[in-house]
């Protein structure tokens, strides 16, 4: 939300998306509401190939529960990377401070989608100063964060975190998963 208030304070305009996986949070779709009348604009709603029905009838019912990764991939990266193919950059509110696995990140991660740039404008932001900024500027959030959910993705993967130093303990409680896929280190090459 930081971002996409930036760039409508700068007077740019650029395509706005999100994954709407079919198993967001209600909260969240009122959040996407806001941003409508707060900002002019139709984000996009980016859908997997399959509905849901059509997921379970070829993966058994409750993916997510079996098998996230696979999961994850289907209703997240796939439509993910299909809709970017067309850019040659997309920008994300991606932060190192979120997790471990995102201590690394770097402003600009080349190759996913393939030739495209990633661009991570806040990469070294912190919780803090994004909560700020969001007061000071009255900038709608997701109300699910003043609840206690630090990171927020699809409803049955979300939970309170494990462990509160942890922010992302919540998401995918029992398993090893820590990232859905969009935002994961860059694989290296093996030399």
């Amino acid at each position: 939300m930081v971002l996409l208030d930036l760039l409508a304070r700068s007077g740019r305009s650029i395509p706005v998306f999100y994954l709407d996986t079919g198993l967001l949070f209600d909260q969240t779709h009122a959040l996407i509401a806001r941003v409508r009348e707060r900002y002019g604009i139709e984000p996009i709603a980016v859908r997997p190939e399959l509905s849901l029905a059509e997921q379970a009838r070829l993966h058994g019912d409750e993916l997510w529960l079996r098998d996230p990764d696979t999961c994850c991939a289907l209703r997240k990266v796939e439509p993910n990377r299909a809709f970017l193919a067309k850019y040659k950059a997309w920008i994300t509110g991606v932060r190192r401070d979120q997790a471990g696995t995102r201590a690394a990140l770097k402003y600009v991660e080349w190759g996913d989608p393939p030739g495209s740039a990633k661009i991570s404008p806040l990469v070294d932001w912190t919780e803090t100063e994004v909560r700020a900024y969001l007061h000071e500027y009255d900038v709608p959030y997701n109300e699910l964060l003043d609840r206690g959910y630090p990171s927020l993705g699809c409803k049955p993967c979300t939970r309170f975190p494990v462990d509160a130093a942890d922010p992302r303990s919540g998401r995918w409680v029992g398993f090893e998963k820590t990232e859905c896929g969009l935002h994961a280190p860059p694989k290296r090459a093996a030399s």
